[in-house]
């Protein structure tokens, strides 16, 4: 009986995932000699499969739902079943850590959903289990996935980046640790560690346990256990390794993986709202931004957070508020940063995006969206009791660092220039090249460096700095055509938060703007949908477009190329680093193309009611 491709890809990823489990129950990464030809190459089968493993797990679920159900889930939704079983099995790891083995109790629970996953795939029958143009979007998120991938893999990095030559390196030539947080919780429950024990405490100082969110820390932990890793409970800083025996690789891997879902998040927000083609304009500006690929491979869950809010709002648009709340509240799990998703959504809520009335505003909306928003966020601070620690991070509107309480001139200096660095292009290197926020620690970088924290920190390079007057002749024309909704979910949000942030003047982008980040990409969507694609009908734009692939490859490889006299492959694994590299460029070229060819495709009719109508 013929296989048709969907269900042969599906078979391949389940084939490498269920290799992946093999090798980390027989086959444990070991400490030992990693640089002969041998032994990069089992760690390169070791990256791909536990990849694969990620994917399975998280779509997997979702999957045999759809399959089994007569209530067809989203896309973006499909990731959800995935997701909580991964969390629910790493809680029952933690709770029986004392006497049973969490990797067995990973085992347990999750090989039998693999054996599951392939009976659907066996005996489902020929039809597919995604449309067409839900194969098109994973295809295309795969490749930012694939790139987020080769830029760890590459042993080399920026000259004084953060950890370099461990295996927690943070590929930024700066001093926040925030990449690595989320480890801290596969290691406690690999050994029976307490949250508040003296242990976690010292590791999480000089915060804890309850001051971010535990989601991403939890759904990774299986993927970290299966594959082998086996983390020690103390600072991730043992010599990198292509796949390290802590389990940190196979923990980055993971949470790629997860963040990747902001993507499908756009792309389900925009369908929902403007059609499948506005839809496809949006994804393929997603994967080609840089900003979002250089928060994709940080591995801190702030995109995760934002996948979570785009879904959050979809339905609040949608007028289903108590589910937007609990969709926002699982922000909130993964990065406390989620909530500043609500300066949006919170007054949609209130005043839809269409018929809104400014003397009506829809309380009962705005309050099932607390309600369900409180269910995380309330139940959150329960669990933790007497030990929840969040209050630092309310102090960041009074701060202008490094004062804690300045006088009123020096807060509005600092602001100024916050905004500066984050909506000026060339600000930044040029005028505070020596903030402590772009440098490498005790030291200031080479230029090179900060040229390129540019496209993490600030609006004009972070969209691509050839793209960002389109992108704000984009925003004027929208505003013009749908005032109220442009002025909800993009000005109130940058002005809210350029009055929130006060902990560095680095520029906003990276600091808590992811959401506002993904908004600003769904409007431009949503008006040249509305508009009838006329940049497409543009060969200049079009490359304009396209270019943006390479600025992500110049992102990728730029900072170390500049900083390592353009060495590209390392000593000690040349064989990793070759392929590597190769994958970063592949992918970054593949989105060059992908871009090219859909912008290309027929996208000229208007898909938009020009009054952001939702379904039904």
């Amino acid at each position: 009986m013929p296989v048709s491709r969907e269900r042969a890809a599906m078979l391949a990823v389940w084939t490498l995932a269920a290799l992946a489990c093999l090798l980390g129950a027989i086959e444990r990464p070991d400490a030992g000699t990693h640089g002969s030809t041998g032994g990069q190459l089992l760690d390169l089968v070791r990256v791909a499969s536990t990849t694969a493993l990620a994917l399975a797990l998280l779509l997997g679920p979702g999957l045999l739902w759809r399959a089994l159900s007569e209530r067809r889930i989203g896309l973006a939704l499909l990731p959800l079943p995935g997701m909580g079983l991964l969390v629910l099995t790493a809680g029952l790891a933690w709770a029986l850590s004392t006497s049973v083995d969490p990797r067995l109790v990973c085992f347990a629970v999750l090989a039998p959903t693999l054996g599951l996953l392939l009976g659907g795939l066996l005996g489902g029958g020929q039809e597919d289990l995604l449309e067409r143009e839900e194969q098109r979007a994973l295809l295309i998120v795969g490749l930012a996935l694939g790139l987020a991938v080769g830029r760890a893999l590459w042993s080399l990095g920026p000259v004084g980046e953060l950890y370099e030559g461990t295996i927690s390196r943070t590929l930024v030539p700066e001093g926040r640790p925030d990449s690595r947080i989320p480890f801290l919780i596969p290691e406690m429950i690999a050994n029976g560690g307490h949250p508040y024990g003296e242990a976690a405490s010292a590791l999480f100082a000089p915060y804890n346990f309850s001051s971010r969110g535990p989601l991403a820390g939890l759904a990774s932990t299986p993927v970290v256990l299966m594959s082998g890793g086996s983390p020690e409970l103390n600072l991730p800083e043992a010599p990198w390794r292509p796949f390290d025996p802590q389990g940190f690789m196979a923990f980055r891997l993971a949470m790629f993986t997860f963040t990747c879902t902001v993507f499908l998040s756009l792309w389900e927000l925009v369908r929902r709202i403007g059609g499948i083609r506005a839809a496809r304009f949006a994804l393929v500006l997603g994967v080609s931004t840089p900003f979002l690929m250089a928060d994709l491979w940080f591995t801190w869950p702030k995109l995760l957070a934002a996948s979570f809010v785009l879904l959050a709002g979809l339905y609040v648009v949608e007028r289903r508020s108590f589910r937007g709340g609990l969709l926002a509240g699982l922000g909130y799990l993964a990065h406390p940063s989620g909530l500043l998703g609500l300066s949006a959504i919170g007054l949609i809520s209130l005043w839809p995006i269409k018929g809104a009335r400014l003397w009506r505003p829809n309380l009962k909306a705005a309050l099932m969206l607390v309600l369900g928003l409180a269910v995380c966020v309330v139940g959150w601070r329960l669990v933790n009791g007497s030990h929840f620690m969040q209050d630092g991070f309310l102090d960041y509107v009074y701060q202008a660092y490094p004062e804690f309480r300045p006088p009123l001139e020096a807060w509005i200096e600092f602001r100024a220039t916050s905004i500066g660095n984050t909506y000026v292009p060339l600000l930044l290197p040029l005028a505070h090249g020596h903030d402590i926020s772009i440098n490498a620690i005790g030291t200031i970088s080479p230029g090179v460096v900060h040229f390129f924290f540019q496209y993490w920190t600030g609006v004009p390079f972070g969209f691509g700095i050839l793209f960002f007057p389109l992108l704000l002749v984009s925003l004027y024309r929208a505003g013009r055509r749908w005032p109220w909704p442009v002025f909800a979910v993009v000005v109130v949000p940058a002005v809210s938060f350029a009055v929130y942030w006060g902990a560095s003047l680095s520029g906003m982008l990276r600091e808590g703007m992811q959401s506002w980040a993904l908004a600003l990409l769904a409007v431009i969507a949503l008006q040249q949908a509305a508009a009838g694609f006329p940049w497409l009908r543009s060969l200049p734009i079009r490359v304009i477009l396209s270019l943006r692939g390479v600025e992500v490859l110049a992102l990728a490889v730029g900072a170390t190329l500049g900083t390592r006299h353009f060495h590209l492959l390392s000593d000690s694994f040349p064989l990793v680093d070759a392929v590597a590299v190769a994958t970063i460029v592949a992918c970054s070229l593949g989105i060059v193309a992908v871009v090219w060819r859909e912008t290309g495709s027929d996208l000229s009719e208007p898909t938009a009611d020009p009054d952001l109508a939702p379904p039904g």
